[in-house]
């Protein structure tokens, strides 16, 4: 149980100091969208919003995890799999500080289409916040595509599912700051390093988990907590 609780910390870590760097640039279009909408002059509206987006993480969540669990039923695939995992986390981690270019940059003409149907949308009732907060937690995202892969690794469709969800509720105090937050430049290079570490810790266990289930390096215990 212990791996699942360093698990929730980290997606929590990364969903509170990825959104300071990466969702406050990224969604600040989306918010201005939604707040020109007459319905979102409903002070409940953005929580409705939100409660939409966390929902569509959360149901990716248990897709992945569900996904993960079948595959890593397979006990050749874990190895490879926990290694190709650690290698895309590196990945992430170096674009979110600029070192490599952004995944985000293969899905941008999804991401347009998402814009274009999202500027399209007409309000029409009270759950309309939610729905398009539904809508919104599937703009393609590299933040969510790593918190995605902690969920496919945790190889559990419940806990891939809680791992979005602890992820989405996580960016929600930065999301209500974006107009302040946008701009504090400082503080979002400082978030993104951190961030940046959190999901290279990631990688790093996820890659050890696969070398050790190889044989290529012992197990490493700390405590009860076996790292990897």
């Amino acid at each position: 149980m212990a791996i699942y609780r360093y698990m929730m910390l980290a997606s929590f870590l990364l969903g509170l100091l990825g959104s300071l760097g990466h969702c406050v640039g990224m969604c600040s279009a989306v918010i201005v969208i939604f707040d020109r909408q007459p319905v979102f002059q409903n002070k409940f509206a953005w929580a409705f919003a939100h409660a939409g987006r966390v929902t569509t993480y959360s149901l990716l969540g248990l897709v992945f995890g569900a996904f993960g669990q079948t595959l890593f039923a397979f006990d050749k695939l874990q190895a490879a799999l926990s290694i190709l995992f650690g290698i895309i986390a590196f990945y992430l981690a170096s674009a979110f500080i600029g070192l490599t270019p952004s995944p985000e940059l293969l899905f941008s003409g999804l991401t347009q289409r998402w814009g274009r149907a999202i500027r399209g949308y007409k309000p029409a009732s009270r759950l309309s916040p939610y729905l398009l907060g539904l809508l919104w937690g599937f703009l393609p995202c590299g933040l969510v595509l790593t918190a995605l892969i902690a969920a496919m690794a945790s190889a559990n469709a419940f806990l891939g599912a809680l791992t979005m969800f602890i992820f989405g509720v996580a960016t929600i105090p930065s999301l209500f700051a974006v107009k302040w937050l946008a701009g504090k430049s400082l503080s979002r290079i400082f978030s993104r390093g951190l961030a940046s570490l959190v999901m290279m810790l990631f990688g790093f266990q996820f890659a050890m988990r696969g070398f050790a289930s190889l044989g290529w390096v012992e197990h490493f215990m700390l405590g009860s907590f076996m790292f990897w």
